[in-house]
């Protein structure tokens, strides 16, 4: 039986606020991903701090992609960016893990999305919202050592199900065409594709600035490039870990939802993998650890 595929984790951020701990939660898994990248809209030393820390601590070779900020969030170009630095270190095939820097996945994340994705283009997982003081309880050193385990609410577990169904049910409405383009949807913070379609579909359309339906669009083109799917709402644990966030306002009155709705654009984005918007000179660092270390 062939091996499953190596699965290149790419974390985007631009923030340290909660690095280290899907960085531990990475040291922590059954199955070792292939490669971690952390990508940034922004350069900031606290960031490369926590990174070459953890790369000590956690033993962890660990890529650093980053830029100056523009202005304004740029999530596809940033996802991209680590695309880019990971063909330009020879890697060609593989699974692209994309966790954001706010989450800690459980210790089988990585070892599910290798097996679950066997033969399958795009895996659809989502993830649980950690209430603020679920969150506040939690300290790296005690999830790396085993001493803390985050155990999910009733309610919480209940609500994966629920989304799971919804999911399923989506994905049998699309084989007799019932269902919207996008669905069922991929959530951008948590999923994963083999880089072989990620090619195809040119990546992520960089013409999306902030964050919110890139994913939407993403996902859309993969269906249209004729790639498959498999739903891993409830198999795949990651947990989302609590801070104040922006409203988002009103979907409608995104620039990035009127791009969405046009019937014009390509399956292939025009500016893209390849192709990508102007943006200032990209840094790319490979932070090995220094030292042998000892975890705890």
């Amino acid at each position: 039986m062939p091996s499953p595929s190596p699965v290149h984790v790419i974390i985007p951020t631009h923030t340290d606020r909660y690095l280290d701990f899907v960085l531990v939660g990475l040291a922590r898994q059954t199955v070792a991903p292939a490669s971690i990248t952390v990508t940034c809209d922004v350069v900031d030393e606290r960031i490369d701090q926590v990174i070459r820390r953890c790369a000590d601590w956690l033993d962890l070779t660990i890529r650093h992609v980053r830029r100056a900020h523009t202005g304004t969030e740029r999530l596809a170009q940033v996802r991209n960016n680590a695309v880019r630095a990971l063909l330009d270190d020879g890697i060609t095939a593989g699974r692209l893990l994309f966790l954001d820097g706010d989450t800690y996945p459980s210790d089988t994340c990585v070892a599910q999305h290798a097996r679950l994705g066997d033969g399958v283009d795009l895996i659809l997982p989502h993830r649980i919202y950690l209430t603020e003081q679920q969150t506040a309880a939690l300290e790296p050193g005690a999830l790396l050592r085993g001493e803390q385990v985050i155990e999910p609410a009733p309610e919480q577990l209940a609500e994966l199900a629920r989304l799971h169904r919804r999911y399923v049910m989506h994905q049998r409405l699309r084989r007799i065409r019932l269902t919207k383009s996008h669905k069922p949807k991929m959530l951008g913070g948590h999923h994963s594709v083999t880089l072989e379609m990620y090619r195809r579909v040119n990546g992520h359309d960089e013409q999306y600035h902030t964050w919110g339906t890139e994913d939407d669009d993403f996902c859309r083109r993969v269906y249209q490039a004729g790639g498959s799917a498999r739903v891993a709402v409830r198999d795949i644990l990651v947990f989302h870990l609590h801070h104040p966030t922006r409203a988002p306002g009103e979907w409608s009155d995104r620039a990035n939802a009127r791009r969405f709705l046009r019937r014009d654009l390509p399956v292939r984005c025009e500016h893209g993998l390849e192709s990508p918007l102007d943006q200032p000179p990209v840094q790319v660092d490979l932070i090995a650890p220094a030292v042998a270390s000892s975890r705890g």
